[in-house]
């Protein structure tokens, strides 16, 4: 293409107004990326490549997975175990960052449950037919910032669980002129309906950057 442009600029003067016109067009095809639609089956490590620094599915999945690995290894598991599949429910977790993830995080909490009906000695009892009590658990989210302990005790007694497993979702973002980082945990808690004990605790933590 270079050899191309090197010969319009050398033919005669009056063909200078054509040449510009296709020297431009050359460069215009060369620069110009559009953008495609495409599918992440037909497109390899689509999926796993950040398109920013906000949140996706794999971060999540990620710091998920992080958890449960320790929580299959702590004394909350050893305690389910010698009472032999306890009813356990989830409540939605909380959104403590300036990301709109709502629908993430609902996916997340089915996530969970998923994980606790395949692998954990437990039973699920799951929320979706609560549908007030998820509403109000989601306002008081919103409203406070945080779950009131005795609250928590109350919902899983409604609910007929045992034990609940509560969860946040929080940030820090630092910047400079050039670049920007982005750090997100994962927290999640278990604790005993009947004591109010927490039983578990942990967090996982994903960095996400432009550098």
């Amino acid at each position: 293409m270079m050899r191309s442009l090197v010969l319009l600029a050398r033919r005669p003067a009056r063909f200078d107004g054509l040449s510009c016109c296709l020297v431009l067009m050359m460069l215009a095809s060369v620069g110009c990326h559009h953008p495609k639609a495409v599918r992440g089956a037909d497109t390899p490590g689509l999926d796993y490549q950040a398109m920013g620094t906000g949140l996706d599915r794999r971060d999540l999945s990620q710091m998920l997975r992080e958890n449960l690995d320790v929580m299959k290894n702590s004394r909350v598991y050893t305690q389910w175990n010698s009472e032999q599949r306890p009813p356990v429910s989830v409540l939605p977790i909380q959104n403590e960052t300036s990301e709109h993830i709502d629908s993430a995080l609902g996916a997340l909490l089915t996530e969970i449950e998923t994980q606790l009906v395949n692998t954990a000695p437990v039973r699920v009892v799951s929320m979706e037919s609560q549908k007030g009590m998820m509403e109000e658990i989601q306002r008081q989210q919103h409203s406070q910032g945080a779950f009131d302990p005795t609250q928590v005790a109350s919902w899983g007694k409604q609910l007929g669980a045992r034990y609940v497993i509560t969860g946040k979702v929080f940030s820090t973002d630092e910047r400079t002129p050039n670049a920007r980082r982005v750090q997100y945990y994962l927290f999640i808690r278990v604790i005993s309906v009947e004591t109010g004990e927490v039983m578990f605790q942990n967090q996982a933590a994903v960095t996400k950057a432009i550098i």
